[in-house]
């Protein structure tokens, strides 16, 4: 057959008809949320892991497994996330009823993993954090991949962009600030030093904040009605071609590699106060406080600055050196000891200077990739990329969130007891500071070839008028030429089609005339066995409620993982690899594509 089947409809291209100036208000309801969603973020990931195992007696293992599980379960329903917003249509507009859904469903979740039943049993514990932790991230996702896709599409400037992102960021910052710091606020300002009573209080503060801000986010804002039904993709080509583009790929591996170690300070702050710096138990909470907002506070007071960086030596500039100031002052951190209290504030103060801006720097060009996208799909999948900014990195950062526990475990650790092993102090330093040093050099190093400038994504805004124009466009980044989608030397219904197979398979096709099903079901297959292997090991290592499996479950939960977001895009290629052997593509045709692609 000439062409192949399920065409991608084609919705015309239209050039913004709105200024692209956001107001004041405008970039205030889309931002305020964020200081609550920021309060929460910092509760679970500072406090909540102190909480259940040396409060709640969760073993640090169990813990970890339900981390592992949460993250995994996260990454694999973002893509999915991301592909049911970009394909909505209602009245309310393709964003704003999951956004709405998502927040009610998330308050509840989070407000109940903060409030577990007193002296329950530690089966009951592990049951109610693991169906509570779960149910949080399932609607966290269900809010923020439409919420972070509504942000992309608000205006297509880049300037606007940094400052819609650099409100955003000053929301965040003071909201994290607030959250290191409240736990202290209540045990030495008010006397509230009962940790349960601690957790419910501030679970209701933060979640009816999150809860209101973003109904108001979603009154205030409206959607862009001409991007309605422009991202309607099939999801494997969509995943496809978002790995094509280049910029995507180099700020993604960079996201991959850096996101592993994000969550360890965090993590591990109120036990490396503990036990390497040896604060004295009645000022544990205040020192775990103050790092906590000297940190916070250095990079919110430092954020006008790169946001004036920013826009006068361009945001890559600024990426870069916001990375060499954050792997510095890690590796500092190592040789703190024994009542360096003040020095490790100190050095805090300057890794801080660089930890809000990455907000804004990230969200702005984030959103001038998906224009480069646009180029070259004429697309607008704001919420595929916003899904799949998180689904690879949100499975690395397993490690950061939930093994770093299970390793201390498996060293020695023994909850609240004062004098730990020396292989467990040691442990800790090196998780705590060399760890992240290590990985954000490497991110630092990948991120040197991003090739998207302010200039290239003026000339990228330049070629998408072009395109809707009928004209062709330079791609300032390769400098080929792009006749609009609608007049391409395969037709777009055949390409995208294509696209469903790797090029190994379709050269073997045009080659040989092969169908690439049995490749299919073999991948199938090869993840399946893999995920039920994974689970099985994990299962098979928790010898009880009691007792700490060490960190290896939950590593085969990050493999169970990544093995079941591989078997659900490779089955999602099942029907198509059936279609085409039944009825086959022109070879020539696939050809050609094959030489587009080179």
């Amino acid at each position: 057959m000439g062409t192949a089947v399920s065409p991608v409809p084609e919705a015309p291209v239209t050039a913004p008809t709105r200024s692209e100036v956001l107001s004041l208000g405008q970039r205030f309801a889309f931002s305020a949320q964020g200081f609550f969603g920021a309060c929460m973020g910092l509760m679970v990931a500072v406090y909540l892991g102190k909480f259940y195992i040396d409060v709640m007696l969760l073993p640090a293992g169990l813990y970890a497994i339900t981390v592992a599980a949460g993250r995994a379960l996260d990454a694999i329903t973002d893509p999915m996330m991301g592909h049911i917003s970009d394909h909505t249509r209602s009245r309310w507009g393709r964003r704003k009823p999951w956004i709405f859904a998502g927040v009610l469903g998330w308050g509840v979740t989070c407000y109940l993993m903060l409030t577990p039943a007193r002296g329950a049993s530690v089966e009951l514990v592990m049951w109610w954090f693991t169906l509570t932790y779960l149910g949080h991230f399932i609607f966290q996702t269900m809010a923020s991949v439409p919420r972070n896709a509504l942000g992309a599409e608000l205006t297509l400037d880049t300037t606007q962009r940094v400052r819609l992102y650099g409100m955003l960021a000053f929301f965040v910052a003071p909201g994290t600030v607030v959250a290191a710091a409240m736990p202290g606020v209540l045990s030495n300002g008010f006397g509230l030093r009962d940790e349960h009573r601690q957790m419910a209080l501030l679970g209701v503060v933060y979640v009816a904040g999150y809860v209101v801000m973003n109904m108001w986010m979603l009154r205030r804002l409206r959607e862009r009605r001409e991007f309605m039904g422009r991202g309607e993709t099939p999801f494997v080509p969509g995943v496809r071609r978002a790995l094509r583009n280049r910029p995507f790929r180099i700020m993604f591996i960079s996201q991959v590699v850096t996101a592993i170690p994000v969550a360890i300070p965090a993590t591990l702050v109120p036990f490396f106060v503990q036990y390497v710096l040896k604060v004295p138990e009645n000022e544990r909470m205040k020192w775990t406080s103050i790092l906590i907002v000297t940190y916070l506070m250095a990079g919110f007071l430092a954020l006008p600055l790169w946001i004036a960086l920013a826009q006068r030596w361009g945001k890559l500039r600024v990426w870069l050196i916001n990375g060499f100031v954050g792997v510095s002052g890690s590796t500092l951190v190592f040789f703190a000891g024994e009542g360096d209290q003040v020095m490790v504030a100190l050095l805090w103060c300057y890794v801080g200077v660089q930890s809000q801006i990455w907000l804004v720097l990230s969200g702005s060009m984030h959103a001038d990739v998906i224009d480069y996208d646009e180029l070259h799909t004429g697309k607008r999948r704001e919420a595929q990329f916003s899904a799949l900014w998180g689904i690879i990195p949100k499975f690395t950062m397993i490690p950061g969130a939930a093994i770093p526990l299970a390793v201390l475990g498996g060293v020695g650790y023994v909850p609240n007891e004062p004098d730990q092993a020396p292989e467990v102090l040691l442990t800790l330093r090196i998780i705590f500071a060399l760890v992240p040093a290590f990985f954000n050099l490497i991110g630092f190093a990948i991120m040197w070839f991003y090739p998207l400038s302010e200039e290239n994504h003026r000339k990228i805004r330049e070629g998408v008028g072009a395109h809707a124009a009928g004209r062709d466009a330079l791609d300032p980044i390769t400098g080929a030429i792009l006749p609009p989608p609608g007049r391409r030397a395969v037709p777009e219904d055949t390409a995208w089609f294509l696209d469903v197979f790797s090029r190994r398979e379709l050269r073997a096709y045009a080659e040989r005339g092969r169908a690439p099903l049995m490749s299919v079901v073999g991948w199938c297959a090869f993840s399946c066995g893999l995920c039920v292997a994974a689970v099985f090991f994990a299962v098979t290592r928790i010898p009880g409620f009691d007792s700490d499996p060490g960190p290896l479950p939950a590593l085969s939960i990050v493999v169970a993982g990544l093995s079941l977001t591989a078997l659900f895009f490779h089955a999602l290629r099942l029907r198509p690899a059936m279609r085409l052997r039944s009825e086959p593509v022109e070879r020539e045709l696939v050809q050609r594509h094959l030489a587009a692609l080179a």
